[in-house]
């Protein structure tokens, strides 16, 4: 096997790409070939790889590569398609955890090649194909494909790695426990001397240590939370999108109309339209 970077080309860009289409929880690209799709990237993720050959079944292969390891290229030179699937860490855990997948200590996903898995790779054409339709069915849909082939990845190829099997894994917890605080006051911006200091770490250490796992800094994490939280009230239809504002932490809804539309691709009225029959009954 050769490594990556001896074969991947700088110019190339995808044919299909979701990352205008408002994705939020991973990323979906289309390539011609594996040897183009992957490029240098400071944040951790998660790479999920499915390289077809042909339209029969049976020629195609999957490849699983954790966080931080090395990118190698072990698929052959024909290819029909490649879709290349990046899902960061923080996304991982948070979907283990409101699954039940996790209750203590941390999460991983297993390094696997060669993989013959015909429900993911069928969740992966459905992808393509809402690629190839422009996102035509909506954010629900996206986030529902999403949402099963990440529980897919947990059901099968993950590893849960106890509380205090090793130093840097007491260091994550102390993240994860300022995570849960955050979770919990979304309405409160948190400085950071306070948030490093529940996690019994100096400033410094804590973004360093913070930004490895979730690859986020915490200002950006707690942005997420808060989308998240107002993505749940949104789809609740009781709150209107002013209040919803007030109660995730934003200054007013000018403010969260904008940081939403910046991490979604959405206004949160899209967004209310898409899930709703009945959107004049969200708030202007």
């Amino acid at each position: 096997m050769k490594n990556f970077t001896e074969t991947v080309s700088t110019t190339s860009q995808p044919v299909l790409a979701s990352e205008n289409l408002g994705w939020d929880k991973l990323k979906v690209s289309q390539w011609y070939s594996p040897q183009q799709a992957f490029s240098p990237s400071p944040e951790p993720k998660y790479l999920v790889g499915i390289h077809c050959t042909a339209y029969y079944e049976n020629y195609y292969t999957i490849h699983i590569t954790p966080c931080n390891e090395s990118l190698l290229c072990p698929w052959g030179k024909t290819s029909l398609y490649f879709l290349n699937i990046e899902i960061t860490p923080s996304v991982i855990e948070e979907v283990a955890r409101e699954s039940g997948f996790l209750t203590e200590g941390h999460i991983q996903l297993d390094r696997k090649f060669h993989v013959k898995d015909s429900k993911l790779l069928q969740l992966g054409l459905w992808m393509l194909e809402e690629l190839q339709n422009g996102g035509a069915k909506g954010k629900i849909y996206s986030d529902s494909l999403s949402n099963m082939l990440i529980i897919h990845l947990l059901q099968h190829y993950s590893s849960v790695i106890p509380q205090h099997s090793s130093g840097k894994t007491l260091a994550n917890q102390e993240i994860f426990r300022v995570i849960q605080y955050m979770r919990e006051n979304l309405e409160e911006d948190a400085p950071l001397t306070e948030l490093a200091a529940k996690a019994n770490m100096s400033q410094s250490h804590f973004i360093r240590v913070f930004k490895q796992q979730t690859g986020f800094t915490p200002h950006h994490y707690l942005i997420r939370l808060r989308i998240e939280r107002s993505k749940f009230l949104i789809r609740s239809g009781k709150v209107g999108l002013k209040e919803i504002a007030a109660q995730v932490g934003f200054a007013d809804q000018g403010h969260f109309t904008r940081v939403f539309k910046r991490e979604t691709g959405l206004t949160p009225k899209l967004y209310a339209y898409q899930i709703s029959a009945k959107p004049g009954s969200m708030s202007e």
